[in-house]
């Protein structure tokens, strides 16, 4: 009984901070605004950067020339108005200019090209992740779903190791949001906030699961 009464008390308290979460939770995806990424390339690689010149559908002329300018995640400036190479072949007009990125998130990139008397630019988006492949927001949501899903059944059935393995799930979550941000988003308002929210149930869920094991 005693181990029961417990469970319950764990249980409202649980549920109380994931009402907390799910509350805040939409309101912070609302505020992601993702732009469209064209590239996503791997943290720490040489980045070989380039992009089409088009006019009119059309590939530009041989005498056109392009300049990019390299933003970094927090929309500072890295390279501003470099001059791009043509590495285009049998009147293909493609600019490459080749970079690296410390850091994951992401970036974005203006490019403007002149061809006679037409000028045209174009602001463009580009990804870096720890693996190279595009961050999921899906992914993310199921495994959030997943983890809380296996907590709420421990804490049905009263059975503390499966609690807490479903808590090792939300410690992943928070941890990547942390250091990652989500869907390409990290800020200390947002994300941050709820990276910690996140490692702050897994840490209440599996210490207060393992303490009772222990206890009981």
């Amino acid at each position: 009984m005693k181990f029961l009464i417990k469970e319950h008390k764990t249980g409202i308290g649980f549920l109380l901070s994931l009402c907390l979460l799910f509350t805040f939770f939409p309101n912070v995806l609302a505020g992601i605004d993702q732009p469209e990424v064209s590239d996503v390339f791997k943290v720490n690689d040489a980045i070989v950067y380039n992009k089409p010149c088009m006019n009119n559908g059309t590939y530009c002329t041989a005498s056109a020339s392009c300049n990019y300018t390299f933003y970094n995640n927090d929309n500072t400036i890295q390279f501003n108005n470099v001059q791009a190479t043509n590495v285009g072949s049998g009147g293909a007009s493609i600019w490459q200019y080749n970079i690296s990125q410390s850091s994951t998130g992401l970036y974005k990139v203006d490019m403007v090209c002149l061809d006679s008397s037409t000028q045209g630019s174009a602001t463009l988006y580009y990804e870096v992740t720890g693996d190279g492949r595009l961050n999921s927001l899906g992914f993310y949501l199921l495994i959030i779903l997943i983890s809380f899903g296996i907590v709420i059944l421990g804490l049905s059935l009263s059975d503390a190791p499966i609690t807490i393995l479903g808590s090792f799930g939300l410690y992943f979550v928070s941890i990547y949001t942390l250091f990652n941000g989500i869907a390409g988003t990290k800020d200390l308002t947002t994300t941050w906030a709820i990276g910690l929210i996140l490692l702050g149930i897994a840490m209440y869920v599996s210490i207060r699961s393992a303490y009772e094991l222990i206890v009981d």
